[in-house]
């Protein structure tokens, strides 16, 4: 796992000013702007079922809600993680921090990691691995991808992990969970490059909670109206078309992006390697 190994005292390393500017907005509420044309349903916005109330292996859910199609299985199950257990857990491994195991538990879960503790407390069913020393490096995505090697920087999104990570030369730089469009169409699959990038961007679409513009930090416009950006990640599948990242990915890939970098969105990773070799501008132009 890629961004997890940097987890622990990440704060200490990254612009800490800006960090608490855009967390105190961040946390208060949901970030709901530009990601769509459609007026914002604030009721719904701000009562979205928890990721857990989705059965994936559900043949049902996966007839009606091709999301969760194509979700990675792992030596996890699916249940109540009490706080003690949780201690045991990071006693037992000096390495284990409590931070790694909610950042951990984050990414199994399409959470940011500051839910983690509450989502415990409520005693709310989650992914937990069955050893969590065998996910302090783990990520979904492939660590290499062949098909962008020559290329300088590529973005990767994968909408039913839901999942971004950044590669340089075709090698994993780093990873996150993410929360993309509610409607599968809301975020569209495609290569894209950034037209442009906005560290202090408000939407020009939608309000936040408090009916004011919605902040968009870190902000890395795709297509139209759809932005990378941090935002709440409060499951997978919760904005209205923007890719939205906890705060700490989200500057961390603002920095290493550059406007003109290609951005490839797929709909699994089974597609993956068709879609490289369809978008073969990705080997001869660069970024």
């Amino acid at each position: 796992m890629v961004a997890c190994s940097r987890t622990t005292g990440e704060e200490r390393v990254l612009g800490f000013k800006q960090v608490l500017k855009w967390a105190a907005l961040i946390l208060p509420f949901h970030f709901l702007g530009g990601c769509a044309v459609q007026t914002v349903d604030l009721q719904q916005a701000m009562h979205l079922p928890p990721p857990e109330q989705i059965d994936p292996k559900s043949k049902s859910a996966q007839k009606k809600d091709p999301r969760q199609r194509g979700i990675p299985q792992g030596p996890w199950s699916e249940r109540v993680l009490t706080e003690k257990e949780l201690d045991r857990i990071c006693d037992q491994d000096p390495g284990l921090t409590p931070v790694m195991c909610y950042e951990i538990l984050g990414r199994l879960n399409s959470r940011a990691r500051y839910y983690i503790p509450d989502d415990i407390k409520a005693r709310r069913k989650m992914k937990v691995p069955h050893d969590f020393r065998t996910f302090k490096t783990w990520s979904p995505l492939p660590r290499q991808l062949h098909g962008a090697r020559n290329h300088p920087k590529l973005i990767l999104i994968v909408k039913d992990i839901p999942f971004l990570g950044w590669y340089q030369k075709g090698r994993l730089i780093g990873d996150t969970q993410i929360c993309i469009g509610k409607e599968w169409g809301w975020t569209r699959k495609g290569l894209y490059r950034i037209e442009e990038k906005d560290i202090d961007h408000v939407s020009g679409s939608y309000p936040n909670a408090f009916g004011q513009p919605a902040p968009m930090p870190f902000a890395l416009r795709i297509y139209g109206r759809v932005w990378i950006h941090a935002g709440d990640v409060v499951g997978g599948f919760c904005s209205h078309g923007c890719i939205n990242l906890p705060l700490t990915p989200a500057e961390k890939l603002f920095k290493w992006a550059d406007t003109g970098t290609a951005v490839l969105i797929v709909d699994s990773l089974k597609e993956l390697d068709t879609e490289l070799n369809r978008s073969g501008v990705i080997n001869r132009n660069g970024a």
